[in-house]
C-alpha cells in the first residue's frame, strides 16, 4: 500500500517501558501521510496526545471516551490500529463504535492472562476483539485462545520483525557465554536463569552468564547472582541495539523463559545471530524452535536444558535459524503483511 492522499493512521497503545509501539511505527511510518499516536504516556518519536486510559474511575473514563471520539472525529483517520486488547482497545472500541476501520494487535498476555483476572477484565478484553475488524497477533496459536473467547475472528499471524543487514556470524568466534535480556519482572523468571546457572556453572566453570534489561526485581536478582563467582556473571543493564547485537554475536546460548509470551523480537534478534535459544516451553516458542534441533525448549528443569544445550552443534543451530529468520521474520516481509491487513480493510 503506498501512501495515499490524506492518508492517516491513528495509533493506540502504551508506550511505558517498551518499545513495541515505537518498533511498528518505524515499521509502517513510510506508508501514511500522516500518522498520530494516543498513549497514556509521553512520546519523542511521533506526533501524539496524552490521554488516561484508566479505568478505574467512571467519570474518568467517561471523559477519556468523549475526548478520544473528538480526536478521531478532527484526525479523521483512514485507519485506526490499536496495540492490546486491554482498556487501550476497550475505551477506543466505545469511542470509534465502527464508525472507522480497526485492527488490533494482541501481544500475548493480554488475551492469555488478562481474563483470568476477573469478570470485568474478560469483559473488556472481549469487548476489544469483539470491536476490531482484523486481529493480527505474532504467534499463531493466539488465535484459538481469542476463538475461545470470542468466537471466529479475521486474524492475521504477524510479527514486528528484525532488520539486521549484512550480519556475519562465525560460530568459531562464539564464547562461552549464556545471554539473557529480557525484563526484570516476575514474568520472565530471571530468578530461575541465575538460579540454574549457579548449578551450571560448579560443573563448567568457564561459561559466564550475561544478564541485559532492568526491572522492579533487579537489586533482588543481584542478591541471588551473589552464590556465584564475580567473574561468572555480569550485570549490563539497558543496553543500544548496538551493543545488544554484539553480545548475540558473542553468545553460544540465548534463554527467555517466561511464564507467558508471544513471539519475542529478542527471539528473532538472538536466531539471526547464531545464538541458540533456550526456551521455556509455550506454544509460540513451538513456532520457531524443535527442541534438540535448532534449539531448547525447556521439559524439566533450566539446568538441564542448559546440558542438553551443550549437545547442539552450533555452527549447524545458526544456519539453521538464520533461514528461519529471512523466510519468516524479516521487517520486509512483515511490512507487507500489516500492509495487506490496511488494504484489505481500504478495498
Amino acid at each position: 500500500m503506498e501512501p495515499k492522499t490524506n492518508s492517516r493512521l491513528l495509533l493506540i497503545g502504551s508506550t511505558q517501558g517498551d518499545v513495541h509501539l515505537s518498533n511498528y511505527y518505524s515499521l509502517i511510518k513510510d506508508h501514511f501521510q500522516e500518522i498520530l499516536i494516543v498513549t497514556g504516556n509521553d512520546v519523542d518519536f511521533c506526533n501524539s496526545i496524552k490521554l488516561n486510559f484508566g479505568l478505574k474511575n467512571p467519570f474518568t473514563v467517561l471523559k477519556s471516551v468523549k475526548r478520544l471520539k473528538r480526536i478521531i472525529n478532527e484526525f479523521s483517520p483512514t485507519i485506526i490500529h490499536v496495540h492490546q486488547a486491554n482498556s487501550y482497545c476497550f475505551l477506543t472500541s466505545l469511542a470509534n463504535r465502527g464508525e472507522r476501520p480497526q485492527v488490533l494487535t494482541v501481544w500475548g498476555s493480554d488475551v492469555l492472562l488478562l481474563p483470568k483476572k476477573g469478570f470485568i477484565y474478560k469483559y473488556i478484553v472481549k469487548k476489544g476483539l469483539r470491536s476490531s475488524d482484523k486481529i493480527t497477533a505474532d504467534a499463531q496459536f493466539i488465535e484459538d485462545k481469542i476463538e475461545d473467547l470470542v468466537g471466529p475472528v479475521d486474524f492475521t499471524t504477524a510479527n514486528f520483525g528484525i532488520d539486521l543487514p549484512n550480519i556475519i556470524v562465525d560460530p568459531s568466534k562464539k564464547e562461552k557465554i549464556i545471554y539473557s535480556n529480557r525484563l526484570h519482572e516476575s514474568l520472565y523468571n530471571i530468578d530461575r536463569i541465575i538460579l540454574a546457572f549457579i548449578q551450571f556453572q560448579k560443573k563448567h566453570t568457564d561459561w559466564k552468564l550475561i544478564i541485559a534489561g532492568s526491572g522492579p526485581e533487579t537489586d533482588y536478582l543481584n542478591e541471588l547472582a551473589r552464590d556465584l563467582p564475580e567473574s561468572s556473571y555480569s550485570f549490563v543493564g539497558f543496553v543500544n541495539s548496538e551493543t545488544n547485537l554484539n553480545h548475540y554475536k558473542k553468545a553460544s546460548f540465548f534463554t527467555s523463559i517466561p511464564s507467558s509470551d508471544g513471539t519475542s523480537i529478542s527471539l528473532l534478534e538472538a536466531m539471526a545471530c547464531g545464538a541458540a535459544p533456550i526456551l521455556s516451553n509455550l506454544p509460540a516458542n513451538h513456532e520457531w524452535v524443535k527442541s534438540g534441533y535448532n534449539g531448547i525448549i525447556v521439559t524439566g528443569t533450566l539446568e538441564n536444558a542448559f546440558e542438553k544445550a551443550l549437545k547442539l552443534d552450533i555452527s549447524e543451530v545458526a544456519k539453521l535459524n538464520k533461514d528461519i529468520i529471512e523466510k519468516k521474520a524479516t521487517k520486509e516481509s512483515n511490512r507487507k503483511i500489516y500492509l495487506d491487513v490496511y488494504n484489505d480493510l481500504l478495498t
